[in-house]
């Protein structure tokens, strides 16, 4: 009789202890899921963080050369109205003679 009353406070210990270290098991695989987790978000954060600079650093570097295709073209076209001008002041002036 002793010893089934020993062997049942035995598996009772043992159950106890098994639940203590499964708790404790699952408290550490939350905690450890949690540190990953928060350091995904910053790894992701910081991801983010480059693409939006070097997205920026891109559309600063398009504009530049949009700025400067659309000077070249206003240089050209200034050129060209000032050709068009002098043509028409010396077709203005020989018609002013000539009259």
């Amino acid at each position: 009789m002793r010893l089934v009353t020993d062997s049942e406070t035995l598996a009772r210990e043992k159950k106890t202890q098994a639940q203590a270290q499964v708790k404790a098991l699952v408290e550490q695989a939350q905690r450890d899921g949690e540190a990953a987790l928060t350091q995904e978000r910053r790894e992701a954060q910081a991801k983010a963080k480059e693409l939006l600079a070097q997205a920026e650093t891109k559309g600063a570097e398009q504009a530049k050369a949009t700025m400067k295709k659309y000077e070249q073209e206003r240089d050209a076209l200034k050129a060209a109205a000032g050709e068009k001008l002098a043509q028409a002041a010396e077709l203005i002036a020989g018609k002013v003679v000539r009259d």
